[in-house]
């Protein structure tokens, strides 16, 4: 690559903490760029450790190297470290994690962001005149951002949040608040695995009639709430199905073996770059380019930054079938308000 204007593309993975993730977004990474980078384009690997130091210290490895772009790490104390060392060099960093609050002043977060699929779910549901809801959620980190996304965007679209039973991840628990809210003809369960199994047969035993009672749920439901015949009918928000196919299709030629779920993330970040730079080479690469207004298309379909790094995806609403589950609203092909 000697005497090229080479655009140098970091990526910062859990080759360590977590390393079939890793390997899975290497794979993509690479994916991505044989099939949209050039001979100009070259992939930095580095391990992010575990911790934000360790993070820290493999970005700015990587900016001495030459990185135009970072890509990763995976969790929020890894894109903190990211983010801090890059700011300095004002290189972009695409990281992770799902976390909202460590975006901003240059960090992007590809990720799949529960705020999001609140705001799609709660958005659909008014536009089929549901004007209450209740809440199920686990009592951790991830059950209180959705009760607080729920309330603010309920409140915005005119509807009424009419209780929230939020519960130890237990069977137990999580069955003894879904007696508590039985009576309640719109529920959203931001739960998976036993714990959401557990609560759709406790609001059957219940009396609950899922023919009158709607039940949904956010993306955590895809491909298990197939597998509980009380879910069957029910909605929940998800990532362009067609889209995560075809990429699904390209992954597995290509190596063998499905992706996981994160690995469309790595492949998007790359892509990205490869778009950005394939004019100007590292000069297209900024945080105005990032930021785009009209999006981008990715593996889980559409998808754009805002300054403050959070991502707003283009969803599509799934109803839950016997065995799979079909698209009740397709995800959007443009955003209505790109300025195009």
């Amino acid at each position: 690559m000697r005497g090229r204007q080479i655009v140098r593309v970091g990526l910062l993975l859990p080759f360590t903490l977590r390393p079939q993730d890793a390997a899975a977004l290497y794979n993509a990474a690479e994916l991505a760029l044989f099939e949209l980078g050039n001979e100009n384009t070259l992939l930095i690997p580095r391990d992010a450790g575990s911790t934000e130091a360790s993070a820290n210290a493999a970005a700015r490895a990587l900016i001495s190297d030459g990185a135009d772009i970072i890509v990763g790490p995976v969790v929020r104390e890894g894109v903190t470290g990211a983010g801090n060392a890059a700011a300095a060099a004002n290189v972009p960093v695409i990281g992770f994690s799902s976390d909202r609050m460590v975006g901003g002043n240059g960090v992007y977060l590809l990720s799949f962001q529960l705020e999001d699929e609140v705001s799609r779910l709660v958005s659909y549901a008014a536009s089929q005149n549901i004007r209450t809801l209740s809440l199920l959620a686990p009592s951790n980190d991830y059950g209180r951002r959705v009760e607080s996304a729920l309330r603010a965007e309920a409140q915005a679209r005119g509807v009424s949040v009419v209780t929230a039973q939020l519960y130890n991840r237990t069977d137990a628990d999580a069955a003894a608040a879904a007696r508590a809210v039985a009576q309640g003809q719109r529920i959203i369960i931001a739960e998976s695995g036993a714990p959401l199994r557990a609560i759709g047969t406790a609001l059957v035993q219940a009396g609950v009639d899922t023919r009158q009672t709607r039940l949904m749920g956010t993306s955590v439901w895809a491909g298990e709430a197939e597998r509980e015949p009380s879910l069957a009918g029910g909605w929940y928000v998800a990532p362009d199905p067609g889209a995560r196919v075809e990429f699904e299709n390209r992954y597995r030629t290509a190596f063998g073996e499905a992706p996981t779920r994160l690995s469309s993330l790595g492949y998007d970040a790359v892509a990205l770059a490869a778009l950005l730079s394939r004019d100007r080479g590292a000069d297209g690469i900024s945080r105005s380019a990032i930021e785009n207004r009209e999006g981008f298309a990715g593996s889980d379909g559409l998808f754009r930054f805002s300054a403050n790094g959070a991502i707003e995806r283009g969803l599509a609403i799934m109803q839950v079938g016997q065995s799979t589950s079909t698209v009740l609203e397709a995800a959007p092909r443009r955003f209505r308000n790109s300025g195009t």
